[in-house]
């Protein structure tokens, strides 16, 4: 059932085996995996059914996007406007773009400093072919060395060792789409007897047993001021890549928590998307790709409707390794689609390269942008300032930074490419960006990462392999706060399956 606390009398008590912070699609698939079994859940949601400015506004804080080379870039807006506090979480505004990481971006490549997942793809495949299933569209394949699909060939550029065409799709389960597909994955399941979803529960109190060791309860406030406890066996902590660790440092601050004492690395390690490319004008060319005679058509990376294969271009481990790069990916588009956030990623290119009647010496050219990983970085990170919202947590600070190795990384990544492609035959690359220039040529994604790091030493991450508090006994913590490393995937596929798996091991450890 769906309970809003507006209705509830000040004090009571709320109480589950489980009890979920967050009732963004992490916190939902959560809920979901435990419809119709023997223990009780209670999702807390802070918003409600509907975008509210009260809510949207506990998000606010300072941000300073800074890139290597160039004046800091002031994002306060970003930190509400990248997230949705309203129940469906960004998945009331995900494009519904939806792709696994690849098996480079689990791998440990000594090339980048503190990456390595302490799993593999292989490891998470089945918890993406589920997640695929949940999504309704169909499985990736583990390599996918070679996508094949009737009237839309793949490039092949220099046998697809080192650039390969890599995979995505787009999901109907988005609030995004005029179909019923969100509305039944959000509100499907909470008719179950053992469900209760909470909104306008405001988590503000991280309460720890005497020897600090684990949680005993949840301080609650609604958006009237009403206080509520909310009691369970065991905590999951999912309100995305921000906000866990907006949270965990606040139980830190207020209530003498030790979460990622050990490490040091709660709230560190912020990484995000953003595309790169600059708009072509009568003075100055534009990122462009020039393609050599393309097989047929170019619409395998180009359609983006929902069901219809879709490609980028990206790098392979092989090719991370030879050039010491990290994953790179480069996305075709229309001249009026450009430079924009993957949210609006472009259209197709097909109908302006398809029609064109091809001669030997005729390339056709398409309009691109290109995305490079965000590599580990502790210095890039979320803090807690001295003001608080209406419920007196602290704001957060987000200080994003794209340091010399990653503009490095950038450069070295799109040089690398242009050779590839070059030496292949099947085209050319046109990059105009100067160093100086790169902070300009962002456009951030609303992808959040990293902060609470998942790594089997306490010493250096937040949570283990389970996604279990390193610190507290029966605090777990999913979502893309976990992640070691960004990769280029848009985030939302690795959630679920990460969160598909905790529900299994909550299952087989708590008893379905």
């Amino acid at each position: 059932m769906i309970i809003d606390t507006t209705n509830l009398p000040d004090g009571t008590a709320i109480e589950a085996d489980i009890v979920i912070i967050g009732g963004g699609m992490a916190g939902i698939t959560l809920a979901r995996q435990w419809a119709e079994k023997a223990k009780t859940i209670a999702l807390l949601e802070s918003g409600g059914r509907e975008m509210e400015d009260d809510a949207q506004d506990l998000y606010a804080g300072t941000g300073t996007l800074a890139v290597d080379g160039s004046p800091d870039t002031d994002i306060d807006e970003y930190l509400t406007t990248s997230r949705a506090r309203f129940y469906g979480g960004s998945g009331n505004w995900w494009g519904g773009k939806s792709v696994p990481l690849d098996p480079a971006d689990f791998a440990k490549r000594p090339w980048i400093k503190n990456s390595g997942w302490p799993m593999s793809r292989a490891d998470l495949q089945p918890y993406y072919d589920r997640a695929c299933d949940m999504l309704e569209i169909s499985r990736f394949d583990k390599d996918y060395a070679a996508p094949q699909h009737d009237g839309r060939p793949p490039l092949d550029i220099n046998g697809s060792r080192r650039v390969t065409s890599l995979p995505r799709d787009y999901t109907r389960v988005t609030g995004r789409t005029n179909t019923d597909h969100f509305e039944n994955f959000i509100y499907g399941f909470t008719d179950a007897a053992n469900i209760s979803v909470y909104l306008h529960a405001n988590v503000v109190d991280f309460n720890m047993n005497t020897a600090r060791t684990a949680l005993n309860s949840l301080g609650v406030v609604g958006t009237d001021g009403r206080r509520f406890a909310a009691r369970g066996t065991t905590y999951i902590l999912a309100c995305g890549g921000i906000e866990n660790a907006r949270l965990l440092l606040a139980a830190n601050d207020r209530n003498n928590a030790r979460f990622g004492s050990r490490s040091g690395a709660l709230g560190r390690y912020f990484q995000g998307h953003t595309t790169i490319d600059k708009e072509r004008s009568a003075k100055e060319h534009g990122t462009l790709l020039h393609f050599s005679n393309p097989p047929g058509s170019l619409s395998l990376y180009a359609d983006r409707a929902p069901g219809a294969p879709h490609a980028v271009l990206g790098t392979t481990l092989e090719g991370q390794s030879h050039y010491r790069s990290g994953a790179f990916t480069v996305t075709l588009g229309l001249d009026e689609e450009r430079g924009e956030t993957d949210e609006q990623a472009l259209r197709t290119t097909a109908s302006r390269i398809d029609q064109a009647a091809l001669t030997a010496d005729n390339d056709q050219g398409c309009w691109c942008y290109f995305m490079t990983e965000n590599l580990p970085n502790p210095q890039s990170r979320v803090t807690l300032t001295e003001a608080v919202d209406t419920h007196g947590v602290p704001r957060v600070n987000l200080r994003w930074e794209y340091g010399a190795a990653d503009i490095d990384n950038l450069e070295r990544s799109v040089d690398a490419f242009a050779r590839e492609l070059g030496s292949s035959g099947a085209g050319r690359v046109s990059y105009p960006i100067e160093r100086g220039e790169i902070a300009g040529a962002m456009g951030p994604s609303r992808h959040h990462m990293g902060t609470t790091r998942m790594h089997a030493d306490p010493a250096v991450g937040v949570v283990d392999t389970d996604l279990k508090c390193h610190d507290a006994n029966n605090l777990y913590v999913t979502g893309s706060s976990v992640f070691p490393t960004s990769g280029i995937a848009n985030p939302t596929l690795t959630i679920l399956a990460l969160t598909l798996r905790l529900s299994d091991h909550l299952q087989e450890k708590l008893g379905a």
